[in-house]
């Protein structure tokens, strides 16, 4: 999956968020998206960064949800990776600290888990996406 059609789909994520809220528990599915596409390769941030900005816009009034944290995830991951090496428990980890903010600002346990449990399979598909085009 291409970064531009990354940032397409998390604006319909963000429209399913707020469309359904109140009506059914679901996860953050544009912040799901964004964080999947930019854990597969860091070099996608200049698209993830405008998708979480409208992301935290949007849905929080703010953009000092996840944000700052996602602005720091690239140099994070490259020192990380020099560091240690490129590896999938590094990732996960930047995950988790990444969605953390979600909780901060009142989504729900369960709602976090989807999140999570949703991040997984795209960050997968993102993955499969690169190594085909490669």
């Amino acid at each position: 999956m291409m970064p531009p059609l990354a940032l397409l789909l998390s604006m319909l994520g963000l429209i399913l968020n707020i469309g359904l809220a109140g009506l059914l528990l679901q996860p953050d599915w544009a912040l799901a998206l964004l964080l999947a596409t930019l854990l597969a390769h860091r070099g996608s941030w200049p698209w993830v960064f405008p998708g979480v900005f409208a992301h935290d816009a949007a849905l929080h009034w703010s953009v000092w949800v996840c944000l700052p944290i996602v602005l720091l995830l690239p140099y994070i991951i490259s020192h990380v990776d020099d560091q240690l090496g490129p590896g999938l428990p590094q990732r996960v980890v930047l995950m988790l600290i990444a969605t953390l903010p979600l909780l901060w600002w009142g989504w729900g346990m369960e709602q976090w888990l989807l999140t999570l449990l949703l991040t997984i399979p795209l960050w997968y598909m993102v993955v499969r996406s690169y190594a085909r085009a490669a």
